[in-house]
C-alpha cells in the first residue's frame, strides 16, 4: 500500500466535527487530518484483535473493567 496522499472531501455533523476539533487539542496534533488518519489506524488495530477473538477491555482507575465491542 502506498504512504502517497490524497485529498478527500469529508461531510460531517457539527457535532462530529466538533468532536474532531476535541481529539485536536487533546492529542496536540497538527491537523484535523491527522486526528483521523490516527483513528482510523486505532479502529483497525482494534477491529483486527477483536475479529481474531481478543477482547478489548477498558479499565478504570478503581480496577473496574468494561469490554469493548467494535461492530
Amino acid at each position: 500500500m502506498s504512504d502517497r496522499k490524497r485529498p478527500v472531501n469529508l461531510t460531517m455533523s457539527e457535532r462530529t466535527r466538533s468532536r474532531i476539533e476535541v481529539l485536536k487539542e487533546r492529542l496536540d496534533s497538527d491537523s484535523l487530518s491527522e486526528v483521523i488518519r490516527r483513528s482510523v489506524e486505532l479502529l483497525e488495530v482494534l477491529s483486527e484483535r477483536q475479529s481474531n477473538g481478543d477482547a478489548i477491555i477498558l479499565r478504570a482507575t478503581d480496577g473496574s473493567e468494561k469490554e469493548v465491542i467494535i461492530r
